[in-house]
């Protein structure tokens, strides 16, 4: 009994040491870790904001961030999973890593259709976005995501 108290007390420290290092860089000297964005808060506590596509003639896509710094897409752009994301607020940039992808900056190469799109930093597969409380929208892969927008509840 000792030895299972002992061992589960160990997996949970290495488990919050994991958890520690998760803000990247992120981390600010203030302490805060980067991952507040600005504007209207989710409801969800483990959601920092979400960003959607209306269906049009494709079906609709979710991009959800998270608090932990992990983003995902759902009903699309599955192959950009899994992701991670900063915020800055000194420069308001929002910061999408994506998975590596072969495409990346060939698919976003024309900034200017991709609204709010400021930079490609290919190498480290992201894409870096002028993002504001009052920012509406970004431009992603041809497609617009709209901020706050409720995403439709996952299935399965």
């Amino acid at each position: 009994m000792t030895f299972i108290t002992r061992a589960g007390a160990l997996a949970c420290a290495l488990a919050l040491a994991g958890c520690a290092g998760m803000g990247g860089s992120g981390d600010k000297p203030d302490g805060t870790n980067g991952m507040q964005m600005p504007g209207k808060a989710p409801a969800d506590a483990a959601v920092a904001a979400t960003w959607y596509n209306p269906p049009s003639e494709f079906p609709g896509i979710c991009l959800t961030q998270f608090t932990d710094g992990s983003l995902r897409f759902d009903g699309g752009f599955a192959f950009f999973n899994p992701g991670r994301w900063a915020y800055d607020a000194a420069t308001s940039e929002l910061r999408l890593q994506l998975a590596p992808t072969p495409s990346l900056e060939l698919s976003h190469a024309q900034i200017v259709q991709h609204q709010n799109l400021l930079r490609i930093e290919a190498d480290k597969n992201t894409l870096v976005y002028g993002v504001k409380a009052d920012t509406k929208a970004i431009g992603l892969g041809g497609f617009v995501f709209y901020r706050d927008t409720p995403c439709p509840a996952r299935r399965g």
